[in-house]
């Protein structure tokens, strides 16, 4: 199989939802980010219609700034991506998608601590019941 057809392949395995980079692709084929980003945004309307492109951004999770820019917004919302109106992937590293078959985000769910009881305090007009 060609670089290219890998590198579609690639793209077409980004779950609704997440993203990738294209850092993450050039390494994952092995190929020059440069030419990564050139077939990206080379895409023909019919290859755009089968291969989620939206779903690639910037290694800082940056969306793409030309012709397409407010489609890749839109769709990246509507899959529940978080973008922020800057167009960058907030928490980004909660949607990103590495091919390793580790999960990116290795943070624990932060639970709250368990309280201990506040002392009962005695209001006005109580009377200690000892």
């Amino acid at each position: 199989m060609s670089k290219r057809a890998d590198l579609l392949t690639l793209v077409r395995a980004v779950p609704i939802g997440r993203v990738t980079t294209f850092d993450v692709l050039a390494q994952k084929i092995g190929e020059p980010l440069a030419l990564v980003q050139s077939l990206i945004a080379h895409l023909s309307e019919d290859e755009r219609e089968f291969v989620p492109w939206h779903r690639v951004v910037a290694k800082g999770g940056a969306i793409g700034r030309g012709p397409h820019r407010d489609q890749q917004f839109a769709r990246l919302v509507r899959e529940g991506v978080q973008v922020l109106p800057a167009g960058i992937v907030h928490d980004m590293p909660r949607f990103l998608v590495t091919f390793d078959g580790a999960p990116q985000d290795t943070r624990k769910p932060v639970e709250p601590e368990p309280q201990p009881a506040a002392p009962l305090s005695r209001s006005r007009g109580m009377k200690s019941h000892r």
